[in-house]
Formats: C-alpha cells, sequence, structure tokens
C-alpha cells in the first residue's frame, strides 16, 4: 500500500461524522452560560439543608410554596451570577467559579453534616484561627468525610469548568451577552416577587432564621458586618478604666488566686450537677462551691472569653467594644495585683495583650509526653504554678486558658488513663461515630479536666496563703443532639447545651478564715442561681478587695453577707430579661 493511499484513508478517518478524534473536542461555552450552569449547582445542590428546612416548613406541593421556592432560587441567582458576570472575565472566570465552587462545598459540608452556620461569631472565630496561624486548630477541622463530601458537591462541575472552552468573542459581543443574561435573571426575579410578593414576605417574616443556611451569601454577609464592625472599632480611641481603683487599707496577707477558664465543657456532663454518669469524681470529694445554672455570653471563644472579663456587660458586649476598654485583669494589674495568663489553648482573644502572658504552643518541647498531636493536654499548665505564684510577694492571680474538651477531636484532649469511658470516637469527623461513641469520647474530656482541676486545688491547698480557684467555661457544646455538633450556633438557634456552662470555686481555710466567712462544708455546696459571666469581673474585683466605681456588689458572688448567709440572689437585669426574667429563684444545699 502507497503511502498515498495511507495519507487519503487517514484524512478520511479525521473527517468521518463517527471519528474516534471527534469524542475529546472540547465543547464551547459562552461565559454567561457557563456562570448561571455553576449558579444553578451552587444555588440548588450546595444549599441542601436550605431546601430540606424549607420543605419540612412548607407544604412541598402547594402553589405558594412553589412560589416561594422559585422566588427565592431567583433572587439567590441575582446574588450570585450578577457579581460573577461582572468579575468573570477573560482569564479570571474559571478561578472565580473554581473559588466559589470549592468555598460553597466547603460551607455546605459543615452545615449539612455537623449543623454548624457561620453567623457573625462563627467568622469571627474562623478570622480568629487564621490571623493566630492555628493550623492545629484547622487540621483537626479536615477529615476523610470533609473531603468526600466537597468532591460529591465540586468534582462534577469543577471538572466541566476545567474541561469547556469559554468562547468569549469581541469584546463588544462578550459584553453584550453579559447585559442580556443579567437583564433576563433580573427580569425573572423581579416577575416572580411582584406574583409571589404577599406569600413570601409573610413566610420571610415568620422564617428569618433561614438566612442562616443561605450558601455562601450569609457567610459572605456576616463577614462583610465582621470588617465594617473592626472598622467602626478602630475609629474609636482605647479607654483606659480603673483610674480609682485601689485596695483594703487593712489588708494584712496577700491573695493568691487562680482562674482557670474552660473550653468546650457543658455543665449537663458535670456530675456535680447531677450528670448520672461519675464524670467528677476528685472535685466531688473537695469542699468546692458548685454553681449549677450558669450560662455563657456566646457559643465560641473568641466571642466568651473576651466577654468573660469585660465590664460591659452582655446588653452591651461586643468583642470589639471590650477590645478597645481595659477588662477585669487590667484592672487588677493596675491595682497591684500581679496578673499572670498563661495559655495552653490557642490564644487569650486580647484580654492578655497587656499584661504578662505565655503561650505554651509557641516553641513547644515536642519531646515532653504531654504534647500529643500538635497540642499539650492541659496537666502541662500544673509544671510552673509554683514558680508563678511566688515569683512576687505581692498579691497575685494566675489565668489558666485550658484546651479542655475542644472538639472535633475529643479523643486528643486527654491521656490513655483517662479513657475510661468505652468504646469513644477515634475519629476528627464526630457525624461518622455512634451517639454512644461521641459521649464516651466527650466525657473522657470532663474526667481530665476534673483532674486537672483538683490537682490545682491540690497544690493551692498545700500553701499557707490565702488562695483561691475558680472555674467558668467559655461555652458549651452539641454533641449531635438533633444532628447538631460543636458549637458556635447563634444565640437564638443555639441549643441550651452550647450556652449552659460549668462554673465553681475553692476557697483555703486561711482565705476563708481571714475573711470572716464560715468555714466550707467538706461535701460539694450547690449553688442553684440563675448566673452567668457577667458574675466573673466582680467576683474577681471582690476576692482581692480592690475598690472601684467598676465594681458591681450585686454581681460578687462571693460578698461577705452572701458567703456567711448562704444568699446568692444574683441576676444581672439585662440577662433576667432576656432569659424571661427568671430570677430569685436562691438556693444553697
Amino acid at each position: 500500500m502507497s503511502n498515498n493511499t495511507i495519507a487519503v484513508r487517514t484524512t478520511e478517518f479525521e473527517q468521518s461524522p463517527v471519528s474516534f478524534m471527534r469524542w475529546f473536542h472540547r465543547p464551547r461555552f459562552r461565559a454567561p452560560a457557563l456562570i448561571v450552569m455553576i449558579g444553578l449547582w451552587i444555588c440548588l445542590i450546595d444549599n441542601a439543608t436550605l431546601w430540606s428546612e424549607i420543605s419540612q416548613r412548607l407544604a412541598p406541593l402547594d402553589g405558594n410554596a412553589l412560589g416561594y421556592v422559585a422566588t427565592l432560587l431567583g433572587l439567590m441567582m441575582v446574588l450570585l451570577v450578577l457579581p460573577l458576570l461582572l468579575i468573570g472575565q477573560r482569564f479570571v472566570l474559571k478561578p472565580a467559579l473554581l473559588a466559589a465552587l470549592l468555598l460553597s462545598g466547603v460551607l455546605a459540608y459543615f452545615t449539612r453534616h455537623l449543623g454548624v452556620v457561620f453567623d457573625l461569631e462563627m467568622v469571627r472565630n474562623v478570622t480568629e484561627t487564621v490571623r493566630e496561624a492555628n493550623t492545629q486548630e484547622g487540621l483537626e477541622l479536615l477529615s476523610w468525610s470533609m473531603l468526600w463530601s466537597v468532591l460529591t458537591t465540586t468534582a462534577v462541575p469543577a471538572a466541566i469548568v476545567l474541561w469547556v472552552r469559554v468562547d468569549y468573542g469581541s469584546v463588544w459581543t462578550d459584553t453584550l451577552r453579559r447585559l442580556l443574561w443579567a437583564g433576563g435573571i433580573v427580569l425573572v426575579a423581579v416577575t416572580l416577587v411582584m406574583f409571589n410578593f404577599r406569600y413570601i414576605t409573610y413566610v420571610s417574616r415568620e422564617n428569618s432564621d433561614l438566612e442562616v443556611y443561605l450558601t455562601p451569601f450569609y457567610p459572605i454577609k456576616t463577614a462583610s458586618q465582621l470588617v465594617a464592625r473592626a472598622r467602626e472599632a478602630r475609629a474609636f480611641q482605647f479607654t483606659e478604666l480603673g483610674d480609682d481603683v485601689s485596695g483594703m487599707p487593712d489588708k494584712a496577707e496577700r491573695t493568691v488566686g487562680i482562674m482557670v477558664v474552660g473550653e468546650t465543657a457543658r455543665r449537663s456532663n458535670f456530675s456535680l450537677n447531677g450528670y448520672e454518669r461519675q464524670t467528677n469524681p476528685e472535685l466531688a470529694a473537695r469542699s468546692v462551691m458548685n454553681f449549677r445554672n450558669v450560662t455563657s455570653c456566646g457559643t465560641s471563644t473568641a466571642f466568651s472569653v473576651p466577654c468573660m472579663f469585660s465590664f460591659l456587660g452582655q446588653d452591651i458586649y461586643t468583642p470589639e467594644k471590650a477590645e478597645q476598654q481595659s477588662n477585669v485583669l487590667d484592672v487588677l494589674q493596675k491595682a497591684g495585683v500581679k496578673t499572670v495568663w498563661v495559655d495552653s489553648n490557642s490564644s487569650c482573644k486580647g484580654v492578655c495583650r497587656r499584661i504578662e502572658n505565655t503561650n505554651l504552643l509557641a516553641d513547644a518541647d515536642v519531646s515532653n509526653p504531654l504534647f500529643v498531636d500538635g497540642a499539650w493536654h492541659d496537666e502541662i499548665l500544673l509544671e510552673n504554678v509554683d514558680q508563678y505564684l511566688d515569683s512576687t510577694t505581692e498579691d497575685v492571680l494566675l489565668v489558666l486558658h485550658t484546651m479542655g474538651s475542644h472538639g472535633p477531636a475529643y479523643f486528643r484532649r486527654y491521656p490513655g488513663e483517662f479513657a475510661r469511658f468505652t468504646p469513644y470516637c477515634h475519629s476528627k469527623a464526630p457525624q461518622d461515630c455512634t451517639e454512644e461513641e461521641i459521649v464516651n469520647a466527650y466525657d473522657n474530656t470532663i474526667l481530665y479536666t476534673d483532674h486537672v482541676l483538683a490537682s490545682l486545688i491540690d497544690s493551692l491547698d498545700a500553701r499557707d496563703d490565702n488562695s483561691f480557684l475558680f472555674y467558668s467555661s467559655d461555652h458549651g457544646e452539641s454533641l449531635g443532639e438533633n444532628g447538631v455538633y460543636l458549637h458556635g450556633l447563634p444565640r437564638f438557634l443555639a441549643p441550651a447545651v452550647q450556652r449552659e456552662i460549668p462554673m465553681l470555686a475553692w476557697f483555703s481555710a486561711e482565705l476563708q478564715r481571714s475573711r470572716g466567712w464560715p468555714n466550707l462544708p467538706s461535701q460539694v455546696r450547690q449553688i442553684d442561681d440563675l448566673l452567668n459571666h457577667d458574675n466573673i469581673s466582680a467576683s474577681l474585683l471582690g476576692l482581692y478587695q480592690r475598690q472601684t466605681a467598676l465594681y458591681k456588689p450585686t454581681l460578687d458572688l462571693f460578698t461577705p453577707d452572701r458567703m456567711s448567709a448562704g444568699s446568692l440572689n444574683l441576676v444581672s437585669d439585662e440577662w433576667s430579661a432576656a432569659e424571661g426574667g427568671l430570677s430569685g429563684n436562691s438556693a444553697i444545699r
């Protein structure tokens, strides 16, 4: 066969309508069509939780409900597609579409599988994690379940985006196409709103919480709000509080205190609070005051920790406001109390900025057996307690910020000897474990916290100082109840377990004697008053007997009258109103 014959036959094969090579020709899409296709995928697939919530609240086959869903989808498409039509120019379109798919896929995973929504608190948490370069916490959120979920929701549309060829045409032609598509989408959305206005207004008013499930719109909205708040806060000058602070003139002996900031502990899993499992065996054998009706300021660390030490009160508190004024640690230091913050957690969230502070994660000794998987077990905080307390002959407050029960990798928060509740979850994705395994792993963290607190009490009790230990968690945790995991939900959506926290205190016999208090009984003393984080700042000032206009005796848990009379009728006005006015139910057992 001649070369000419082979060439002719090859040409015929390539030109054949069933040519094998034609199957590999990349399809061509015009930019607006590709944008709309990806926009529909994000609005429909990545918002599965939103559509599920709507189907549970509305009759799915009802005409009005269908009109509402169509209108909502139209408005979502307007919000998503119009910006992409604007920025999705040549060389930018594909990266922008891939970024939108990845962002929405990740957000959808947390919302669908963990019940997490990205409100202001959660976005603030994410921002803090990035700003602090907290790779350990970030990596713990990564799991095979997350990877699989993101792949299943993004792989197909991402492959399409990468594979197809985009036909941009001339600048004028491309611009005209974009304008026509944008106009068409807006026209459809406006028409749907006009036909369904009365019904969508009613449904939106009665179901305003649905907006938290809008992916990626709600997280973008809250991120912009966070930026605006930070910009406003920078416009204000820092306000230094406590210029009038002074100590008791007849105070003869120094006060030594340890304030333990708990992490993610919920009060319902403390056996001190009636939990059927013995998660507090060591604390139960010590004479502690247990406050078993306390709620947190917020549902996340970045929100709650600054609130715990702020003078603002929960009614007007925001982290941005708190950052622009002194907190109780600053005021105590100004009043002659040596105040030191030591972290085994990621950071103090700005609270310790103006006092002596140490973060044990910095330059960590990786050979230390307490350093496991990039994080410390909280017993590391016990190592230098006496050194800190003996560093001055004056009053001293040591604040210890623990890792506590931080999820989702609960199994990493305690040494092996505290894995007493079995079988326990070994996964960073709690939704992959059984309910029993999740609770067991979490309860082991509480058991370990019990040991750390009891060890600190024993260390203080061995000294001859007027000493105390004061413990409060920053927020609670969801362990899969109703499909919700972790924490950080908006306060109006958060289940009680994310807001109900343990709080307790211990006092040395020397301090009780010097203050004229009756000795605490050897058993646990239970206090059922309705309390919250607002009580902490006043109580710390009272324990160090510092006088200032900032001090609110009505919020101090340890005034002489209350310690002597056994009455703790303490509820801030804001909290009482916010929680339905529940107050005055004081009971000490």
